[in-house]
C-alpha cells in the first residue's frame, strides 16, 4: 500500500542521523518526540550503530510498529570526500560546438549521436563506437550515459545503453535524463556521474540496513532524505544515490521546521556537530533553494537543495598549532579532553572558558595548558581557541551570504520582485550550539534561538520530513511530443490547443502516476520551474516550447497527517 500517514495503529515515526561523529535517533508521535538516543558513530561498523539506536527506541516505546523508518546518512558525501568512489565508464554525447576538455570529474568516451535543441535526432549514435567504449572501460561494470539535450529527447541515451547492457552486462547503468531532468548538460551528466560512482557503495548500505530489521523483526518502511529536504523510498534511492548527498545539513533544517515557531523570520541555522557546522539560509520561515542545484567537490550538478555551506568546525575539532599560526578543525582526533578524549578542541577550549558545563572541567583545562603558550594562562588560551572558532563560522557564513547576493537573477518576476535577505536571526541545533550559537550571534549583533531538543534536530528532521518525488515535463507543441525525462518517455501531445495550464495537469498525472508506483502518498504538489517561449518563424508564430517541473511539494508530517510547510 505504500505510506499513507496515519493509516497504522501506532502512528510512531523513527528518524535516524548517521552523523560522522554520533548516530542519532529519535522516535515522533503525534508531532511530540517520544524518545531519543545519541551514540558515538562506529565507521568500520556503521550497522552497529543503527542496531544500537533501533534496539533502544524498541525498548523504550514496547513496540516495533514504527509506521515508516527515515535515514539522514553521510554514506554519499563521505565516499566521495573520502574518494572511496567506483571508477565508472563515462560515455557522453555532447553533440557539435562544445569544449567539454577538463571540465567534467573525470575524462569522459565521447560517442557520436546529437539531439539538437528542439528534441530532433540529428546525428545517429553508433554502435560500433559503443563497443569500443565497453573495451575502454573494460575493468568498470558500472556505467554512465549523458547526451547534450536528452532531457527533450531521450531515445539516443536509451539506445547507447541497451548497446552496453548487451555488450557487457554492467551492474548499473545511470542515465542523465533519468538522473536529472535540468537541462544544463554539464550539470545533469555530472548528476549521473556521482550517481554513478556512489551506486555500489549506497546499495551495499541499503542492503544492509534492510536485512539488519529484518532480522529484528521490523518491517515498516524505510525512506532516506533528500538534499531538498523530502524523502525517497529506499528502493528507489537505490537508483538515485546521489540524492542523498547533503542529507545532513538537509534533516537538521527540516527539524527546524518541524519544532521551531521563530524559524519565521529571516536569518541563518547552524547546526554545530562534532566535526562540522552547516549553515542554512532562511527567508521569512522557509529554507532558502540553492537556484542552480548542489555542487559535489566543487562541480555543479541538477541535485536539488538548499543554500548550504559547510565549515570544517565543530564542537570535536582539533586545536593545535601549524608554524606558529593557532588552527581550529578540520581534523578531529576523537573526544574532547574533557570527555576522556586524547586531544585538545574546541569543546575544551569553550568548558575552561567557561562557556558550557561539560565533562571533566580539569581535563579540559590541562588541554588548554597543553596547547598554551609561555606564559599564558589556560583560560587565556581557551579564549584564543573559541575566537578562533568562532571567527571561522563568522566568515564562512559572510562567505554565504555574498553567495547569495551575488547569485543571478534568471526572470523578469525575480528582478520586480526581488526582495534582499536580512540577517535578523541564527537558530541553534546540534551538540555543540548552546556553546558557540550564543557566541557567534554576539559577534554578528543579532538574536539567537536554540529550539528545546535541538541536539537532535536531524533525527527529528528524517523522522517527520515528507516523501517527495519530482518530474519534468517538455512541451513542443510545434513539432507536437512532450517528454518526461526522468521517466525517458516521449510521447505525442493530446490533439487540440495545448495551453501551459495543460502541461501541468499532465505532468501531474505523471506524477501520480510515479508517486503510486513508489508507495507514495500525494497531499500537495508544487511548481518549481515554469517557462513558456514563442516558437517564430518568419513573422509568425508557429508553436510554443513549455517547461514544467513538478514535485511532491517537501514539508514535515505531524499528527498522523501533513502538516504543510
Amino acid at each position: 500500500m505504500g505510506f499513507i500517514p496515519g493509516k497504522r495503529g501506532d502512528n510512531m515515526f523513527l528518524g535516524l542521523d548517521i552523523g560522522g561523529t554520533f548516530t542519532d535517533g529519535v522516535v515522533v508521535a503525534d508531532g511530540k518526540i517520544v524518545t531519543m538516543v545519541k551514540t558515538p558513530t562506529t565507521k568500520e561498523n556503521l550497522l552497529q550503530c543503527i542496531l544500537t539506536v533501533v534496539d533502544k527506541m524498541v525498548e523504550d516505546t514496547g513496540s516495533k510498529a514504527f509506521e515508516r523508518i527515515a535515514l539522514s546518512t553521510t554514506i554519499v558525501t563521505n565516499a566521495i570526500v573520502e574518494g572511496k568512489i567506483d571508477q565508472v565508464g563515462l560515455c557522453i554525447m555532447p553533440g557539435p560546438g562544445m569544449n567539454i576538455n577538463d571540465i567534467l570529474p573525470v575524462a569522459p568516451y565521447i560517442l557520436s549521436g546529437y539531439i539538437d535543441h528542439r528534441g530532433r535526432e540529428m546525428a545517429q549514435p553508433n554502435k560500433e563506437e559503443v563497443l569500443s567504449a565497453c573495451r575502454h572501460f573494460s575493468s568498470c561494470d558500472v556505467f554512465v550515459v549523458s547526451g547534450k539535450f536528452a532531457v527533450r529527447n531521450p531515445c539516443f541515451e536509451l539506445a547507447v545503453t541497451d548497446w552496453i547492457q548487451g555488450e557487457v552486462s554492467p551492474i548499473h547503468i545511470s542515465t542523465g535524463g533519468k538522473v536529472s531532468g535540468s537541462l544544463n548538460f554539464l550539470r545533469r551528466t555530472n548528476s549521473a556521474y556521482y550517481n554513478g560512482v556512489v551506486w555500489r557503495h549506497f546499495n551495499a548500505f541499503a542492503t544492509a540496513v534492510e536485512e539488519a530489521l529484518k532480522m529484528r523483526g521490523i518491517y515498516s518502511p524505510v525512506f532516506v532524505l533528500k538534499a531538498d529536504g523530502g524523502t525517497l523510498p529506499l528502493s528507489v534511492a537505490r537508483n538515485y544515490p546521489v540524492e542523498a548527498i547533503f542529507t545532513g545539513p538537509a534533516a537538521s533544517t527540516i527539524g527546524i521546521m518541524g519544532m521551531n515557531g521563530d524559524a519565521a523570520v529571516s536569518g541563518i541555522s547552524l547546526d554545530i556537530g562534532g566535526t562540522t557546522t552547516d549553515i542554512a539560509l532562511w527567508q521569512k520561515g522557509r529554507p532558502i533553494l540553492a537556484k542552480e542545484g548542489a555542487a559535489v567537490a566543487g562541480h555543479g550538478t541538477g541535485v536539488q537543495g538548499f543554500r548550504l555551506k559547510s565549515v570544517g568546525i565543530g564542537g570535536d575539532s582539533l586545536a593545535f598549532w601549524e608554524n606558529h599560526v593557532l588552527k581550529v578543525g578540520p581534523m578531529r582526533h576523537g573526544p574532547a579532553m574533557a570527555a576522556g578524549g586524547p586531544k585538545p578542541t574546541v569543546t575544551d577550549a569553550m568548558v575552561a572558558a567557561g562557556f558550557i558545563d561539560f565533562g571533566d572541567r580539569a581535563l579540559a583545562v590541562k588541554a588548554m595548558k597543553l596547547l598554551a603558550l609561555q606564559g599564558q594562562s589556560p583560560e587565556e588560551m581557551a579564549s584564543q581557541v573559541v575566537d578562533k572558532a568562532v571567527n571561522g563560522i563568522c566568515q564562512s557564513i559572510a562567505n554565504l551570504l555574498e553567495e547569495q547576493a551575488a547569485e543571478p537573477l534568471y526572470h523578469v518576476e525575480e528582478i520586480i520582485y526581488e526582495t534582499k535577505f536580512v540577517l535578523e536571526n541564527i537558530i541553534g541545533v546540534g551538540g555543540g550550539a548552546a556553546g558557540l550559537v550564543p557566541l557567534v550571534a554576539k559577534k554578528l549583533g543579532i538574536s539567537y534561538t536554540l529550539p528545546e531538543n535541538g541536539r537532535v534536530a536531524n533525527a527529528f528532521g528524517a523522522a517527520v520530513a515528507r516523501p517527495t518525488l519530482d518530474i519534468t515535463l517538455r512541451a513542443d507543441t510545434a513539432e507536437g511530443y512532450y517528454t518526461v525525462a526522468e521517466l525517458g518517455i516521449k510521447n505525442r501531445l493530446p490533439r487540440g490547443k495545448f495551453s501551459l495550464q495543460n502541461a501541468y495537469e499532465l505532468a501531474e498525472k505523471h506524477l501520480a502516476e510515479l508517486a503510486q508506483k513508489n508507495g507514495i502518498f500525494i497531499d500537495e504538489t508544487q511548481i518549481i520551474q515554469s517557462e513558456e517561449f514563442n516558437m517564430v518563424r518568419g513573422f509568425t508564430t508557429v508553436g510554443k516550447i513549455m517547461t514544467c517541473r513538478l514535485q511532491v511539494k517537501p514539508g514535515v508530517l505531524q499528527y498522523g497527517k501533513e502538516e504543510l510547510c
